[in-house]
């Protein structure tokens, strides 16, 4: 492909414009962070190994959660107690035959009783962070059982609950004030594993189910959960919240908050489809909602929720349209995370109240495409989720700023990653999934893989990359999706990608580091007439990084000079590699854009050689060897007119463009230091040139 711009493109906006835009993980000194917790230390990482490494699928399938929780005392009591009771009613379907015994996760909880179908089962065992229940007979492939267990759970010392008092403090506003909790507040908090925490369940992201939460709390609290409301149980002193959906849902998008909230909400309509409608519902306190000032000093929940309309538009016509019945934001605070993304219900930090978050927001809504429609598999392949949703934050971007935007902000996610050199050595996928979500191992989780879908879009274009992507979309929706998916979707979808599809996929993802190029050009100044060869030399460097020795790349060379700007596109399949362009203008300078492709190289100008020999022209230029401040002849034979002059430096600088269009005419050299130049002389249909040396 070849683009030809007339002017010279500026291309790098200002930072201090798109800092207000970019999520705060992408900058420096950003408060908060949108990965979702390290929060276990490294004496600890023995006692949540075998958490970690549990990746065995179970031999049943969850079908339905229908969880109970009774968070009255929780949010009621003085002094604080961090307790509740809850219920989960499990209905799963066997897969494998002849199965006597099931196992659940469940981490830190009292498990009071269990039952099988109505039944109470008299023994199990519970140690090390599964609850194992034998059952009377052998379920055979496609049996269905009711599992209710009833337990109790007790902190704090553990994870994924969290209770906070009203009036605590959490720490200081962009104006130096302390800041308060103005209510008290739980919730829970699930990704990666945490939701065996809070309840007992089949705590892995493959086995999505239908779920119903019922939330008893305190009569003027309000608890918020995925799906719809159904409806409010209210008596003198609780009331109980009925959520539900129909949609599958794995554990750790499974969510619950509660506080004494007020709510308000609006409705997004499709663009093209005035009659469909998508209830927006947001969940702030009260001295949130609506304050006047704007200037990121206070917190103002309508003013920061102002986009998620507009947002939710973009993502439906760059994919599918939104895939759930309601969407809704809940603001937390404390909260040790920027965003969470649970399906239909993000939990968002406080902060972003303040109006400075735009980015944050989109990144967490496109997660309900990316991620909570279609989710990973596994923790090996989260990549998809966190990945798909920051490379979603440059569609946003280009929504409002244009192409050239969609690639600034996509480059600077990359240089985040560039950045960080200890990554030449590691993979985005397979990271452990004790450091999936910590720095800067998040770096590759959240920023590389969102250039597996930049680049893919950039090597198949808009025309067919979209297309085949929403195709994946509908394709897995609702269910679980991992690389070798991913690749094959493409490949039965895509013909004729510049890249092998499996070779792109192969070192994007599972191989380390990313290509570094040595760049060095050159340019024939003796081709035809208005044909100018230009010689790319590249060679790939990375090797000595111990990263991946060779990246087949689908390269963007740049040729410029003061006046003309040309793009073309080279497969680069060696280490070592040459390409001849022609161009029909002479470049002093070439470059890899970097905005197009993750890589790292260095701009270069363009040397000229000389490789014909013009004496017998009917032109004549003399002398050759010129003093300094002296001056050329240049004159033709047969009265043609000489249209136009230009003199390089030896590296492909023009110096002087003069258009006499007589056959007689002499170029002063003054102000020339010595050296090497080239004076190229356009007569009717002929191009010549000659070398000049200035003593």
């Amino acid at each position: 492909m070849k683009k030809i711009i007339a002017l010279f493109l500026t291309f790098i906006v200002s930072l201090s414009i798109l800092q207000a835009q970019y999520p705060q993980f992408l900058l420096e000194k950003g408060d908060f962070f949108e990965y979702k917790r390290n929060l276990i230390s490294n004496y600890e990482l023995p006692k949540y190994q075998k958490l970690f490494d549990s990746k065995t699928n179970r031999n049943y399938d969850v079908l339905n959660y229908n969880l109970e929780l009774d968070w009255t005392e929780a949010l009621s009591s003085e002094p604080i107690k961090f307790e509740f009771s809850g219920k989960n009613n499990i209905t799963i379907k066997i897969t494998e035959p002849n199965i006597n015994k099931i196992e659940f996760d469940a981490v830190n909880l009292l498990i009071n009783s269990v039952f099988i179908n109505d039944i109470p089962v008299s023994s199990f065992d519970y140690s090390e962070g599964l609850l194992s229940i034998p059952l009377d007979n052998f379920q055979n492939n496609g049996d269905t059982i009711d599992v209710l267990i009833d337990y109790k759970f007790v902190g704090p010392d553990t994870l994924g609950f969290y209770l906070y008092p009203k009036d605590m403090p959490v720490g200081y506003g962009p104006s130096g004030e302390m800041v308060y909790t103005q209510e008290r507040i739980a919730y829970t908090m699930s990704e990666p594993e945490d939701a065996r925490y809070w309840m007992p369940c089949n705590d892995i992201p493959n086995d999505k189910a239908r779920a119903s939460i019922s939330i008893k709390v305190p009569k003027g609290f309000l608890a918020v959960s995925n799906g719809l409301l159904m409806n409010v149980d209210e008596n003198e002193e609780t009331v109980t919240y009925h959520w539900a959906d129909t949609a599958l849902i794995p554990t750790y998008l499974m969510a619950v908050a509660a506080s004494k909230y007020v709510s308000y909400n609006e409705w997004f309509k499709y663009s093209n489809n005035q009659l469909d409608s998508i209830e927006l519902v947001y969940y702030v306190w009260e001295n949130d909602l609506d304050n006047e000032k704007t200037d990121w000093t206070v917190y103002n929940a309508k003013n920061a929720f102002k986009p998620t309309s507009k947002i939710m538009q973009i993502y439906s016509d760059a994919f599918i349209p939104y895939p759930f019945r309601k969407y809704g934001q809940v603001a937390i605070q404390p909260f040790y995370f920027g965003g969470m993304e649970h399906q239909t219900i993000t939990f968002v930090n406080r902060s972003w109240l303040r109006g400075r978050n735009e980015s944050g927001i989109a990144h967490e809504m496109a997660h309900q495409w990316v991620g909570d429609l279609v989710s990973c598999e596994d923790w090996s392949n989260i990549w998809f989720n966190e990945g798909g949703a920051t490379w979603s934050e440059a569609i946003w971007a280009e929504d409002w700023g244009g192409y050239d935007t969609y690639l600034n902000y996509m480059d600077a996610v990359g240089n985040q990653y560039r950045s960080r050199k200890s990554l030449m050595t590691v993979p985005i996928y397979g990271i452990p999934n004790q450091y999936l979500f910590s720095f800067p191992f998040s770096l590759l989780v959240y920023n590389k893989a969102s250039w597996v879908y930049h680049q893919l879009r950039i090597m198949l274009g808009d025309e067919v990359f979209f297309p085949t992507f929403r195709n994946l979309l509908k394709k897995y929706a609702f269910s679980n999706i991992n690389v070798d998916k991913f690749q094959q979707h493409f490949e039965d979808e895509v013909i004729g990608s510049p890249v092998p599809l499996d070779v792109f996929f192969d070192q994007w993802l599972k191989k380390p580091g990313h290509p570094i190029y040595q760049l060095s050009a050159e340019a024939d100044l003796f081709p035809e007439q208005n044909n100018y060869s230009v010689k790319v030399n590249l060679k790939q460097t990375q090797s000595s990084q111990n990263a991946h020795p060779l990246f087949v790349t689908y390269l963007p060379l740049v040729f410029f000079n003061q006046d003309t700007v040309s793009e073309i596109f080279v497969v680069n399949d060696q280490i070592e590699q040459s390409f001849t362009i022609n161009l029909d203008f002479l470049p002093d300078s070439v470059y890899i854009d970097t905005r197009k492709v993750l890589a790292e190289s260095n701009k270069v100008k363009v040397n000229i050689i000389s490789s014909v020999d013009n004496s017998f022209s009917n032109v004549k230029i003399y002398p050759n060897i010129v003093e300094k401040n002296g001056f050329i002849t240049i004159s033709s034979a047969d009265n043609s007119n000489i249209q136009i002059i230009e003199l390089y430096n030896s590296v492909g600088e023009k110096l002087i463009k003069e258009r006499p269009e007589k056959n007689f005419y002499q170029l002063s050299l003054r102000n020339l230091s010595s050296g090497v130049y080239y004076a190229v002389i356009y007569v009717d249909n002929n191009c010549i040139t000659q070398k000049i040396v200035v003593q």
